[in-house]
């Protein structure tokens, strides 16, 4: 029996090896798939001087920040009120419930009549004794003794209406109202709460004017002189660049970055909200200004989540090429890594692109 042993083995083997051999004989071969040939239109990468300061990084804040507080105790009756509300200058936002504000201004009001009696009673004393005085009937000391009081009722009655005006001030302060146009930014009372002078309710920002505030450096500060405008680059909106005033330079720099705070006027924009994020070019030192190119914003695409473009490349063959960007000026983007002055690239982008691809002859892009 043992000798069967090799003989089945060798068998198989041979049956293996038939079967590898039919399989690969039978196999089709695999061409690589060929890039699909495109024909878009190009575009000449031109050069230009591009003088490519440091961008300074700032955010859109409100010129108007107001925070509101209690003038008086109570308890807050803020019902609907909430963030980012808007509200009209004079608007009742907040009621502060102090049941006692009431009658202190009820017993004001008596205590400023009780006065108002005491000096009516001594001016007729007064009054009534002057004569009687002159003609001796009542004696010098009592007259001058009326007229003191009269003073005294006087004075009481000066002191009285004070205290009114106190109080119906402080019922006054129990309604809370918007000084300005704006928005609530911070709600930092609830309805219920009970509060005291001075505890703050509200913060609110205005509408009427947006301001774009960021830091440069001494060496830049030639660049933004008053009343000088300035492109301002919203963040994703860097193809439109808003054109901003300079207001002021705050003259005194952060001690620990020696930075200047330079605030730009921005022009009314209803997409423009405080605390967007932005950026200022700064003025380039002519010893590192350097030569960028630019293209047309539809020359970009993006391929795994890098932003590029296709470069026609040897053969005609198209190959996906990242860019480095700055600025985006209406359809132009200026570029400043990865492309050279006379390079072509296609004007547009089809989703069907792909690395590789041979570009057809086409008209070129005007």
């Amino acid at each position: 029996m043992t000798p069967l042993v090799p003989m089945l083995l060798h068998r198989r083997g041979v049956l293996i090896t038939a079967l590898t051999l039919a399989a690969c004989g039978g196999a089709e071969h695999v061409a690589p798939v060929e890039s699909p040939s495109v024909a878009l239109p190009v575009v000449t990468a031109s050069e230009a001087e591009a003088a490519l300061g440091d961008l300074a990084s700032g955010t859109v804040v409100a010129d108007e920040r107001i925070q509101l507080a209690a003038r008086t105790a109570g308890t807050v009756r803020a019902t609907g009120l909430h963030e980012g509300q808007p509200v009209r200058a004079g608007q009742v936002l907040v009621t502060i419930d102090a049941q006692q504000t009431e009658g202190a201004v009820q017993q004001a009001r008596a205590a400023l009549h009780a006065a108002q009696a005491q000096q009516r009673q001594a001016d007729a004393d007064v009054a009534r004794n002057e004569p009687l005085a002159r003609a001796g009937g009542v004696s010098r000391t009592d007259l001058e003794q009326d007229q003191l009081r009269a003073r005294v009722a006087a004075t009481a009655v000066e002191q009285a209406r004070a205290a009114l005006a106190i109080a119906e001030a402080n019922r006054r302060d129990q309604r809370v109202t918007s000084p300005i146009d704006g928005a609530i930014i911070t709600r930092h009372v609830r309805d219920g709460d009970i509060v005291q002078p001075g505890v703050l309710l509200l913060t609110m920002e205005g509408r009427d004017q947006l301001l774009f505030r960021f830091s440069a450096p001494q060496a830049s500060l030639h660049a933004f002189a008053s009343s000088a405008t300035v492109p301002v680059l919203i963040d994703e909106r860097e193809d439109q660049p808003i054109m901003g005033t300079v207001r002021a330079i705050v003259p005194s720099a952060d001690p620990a970055t020696r930075r200047y705070t330079v605030e730009i006027s921005l022009p009314p924009d209803s997409s423009l909200l405080a605390g967007m994020f932005g950026r200022v070019r700064l003025p380039a030192n002519s010893a590192h200004s350097a030569t960028a190119v630019t293209i047309p914003s539809a020359a970009l695409t993006e391929r795994g989540g890098l932003t590029g473009v296709f470069v026609v490349g040897k053969d005609e063959r198209l190959e996906f090429r990242w860019l480095r960007l700055t600025e985006r000026f209406g359809d132009q983007v200026l570029v400043t890594t990865g492309l050279a002055a006379g390079e072509q690239v296609l004007a547009r982008v089809d989703p069907s692109v792909r690395d590789g691809a041979h570009l057809l002859p086409v008209a070129p892009a005007q």
